[in-house]
């Protein structure tokens, strides 16, 4: 029985997981907020409800493995179903505040909600893997434009039509041309799901 229960677990699709997840995850959304957002979109309709908070959240996009919703105006949620083997699907959620510049909280919960030790599973990168070498850029003016990072931001992103988990160095409050100048040097650092962890794409 408890292999057929996950099973059937796995066998869900977005929608369902969305549906059916507990209260607790999201916190703003009741079961009624999400089963609304659902029928929404599936109708071709603008998927905006208020929230228990009296604010708004709007389900932006929902496919078989990939959700992308505004749960209120300063934080947006994606979604994805990860298979690993025949019979269990896992589920990454990325929590992304905006202000004053995006920061992202990236957890991945079994099939039945259970959440799994984020280290294991979803290695973060090191500040160093964010910069990389430009030929206008010298060694000593990059090491001057990394010492400005006091504060570190990391935004993540999931993708609706592959396994990939984005990282993206997001340069704090800097002046815009120091900014400019960093943006030449950093890059994202990408992570594929292999059926059992992420891994780092070089």
């Amino acid at each position: 029985m408890g292999l057929m229960a996950v099973q059937s677990l796995a066998a869900q699709k977005m929608r369902d997981v969305f549906a059916t997840m507990p209260d607790s995850v999201l916190g703003l959304m009741t079961k009624n907020n999400r089963l609304d957002c659902i029928d929404f979109i599936e109708n071709d309709m603008e998927a905006k409800v208020r929230n228990r908070f009296d604010g708004f959240t709007v389900l932006k996009a929902l496919t078989v493995d990939y959700l992308d919703l505004q749960l209120t105006k300063n934080c947006r949620v994606e979604m994805k179903l990860l298979p690993a083997g025949d019979s269990l699907n896992y589920i990454c959620l990325s929590r992304t505040y905006s202000g004053p510049v995006p920061e992202s909280v990236v957890e991945l919960y079994t099939a039945d909600w259970r959440e799994m030790p984020g280290a294991e599973w979803i290695p973060r990168p090191a500040y160093a893997d964010f910069w990389t070498e430009h030929d206008s850029v010298d060694a000593e003016e990059a090491e001057r434009l990394q010492r400005l990072q006091d504060m570190r931001f990391v935004q993540a992103s999931l993708q609706p039509d592959d396994m990939r988990l984005t990282y993206t160095l997001q340069p704090g409050e800097v002046e815009k041309e120091e900014a400019g100048r960093m943006e030449e040097l950093l890059r994202p650092v990408v992570y594929e799901w292999d059926g059992r962890r992420f891994e780092r794409v070089e």
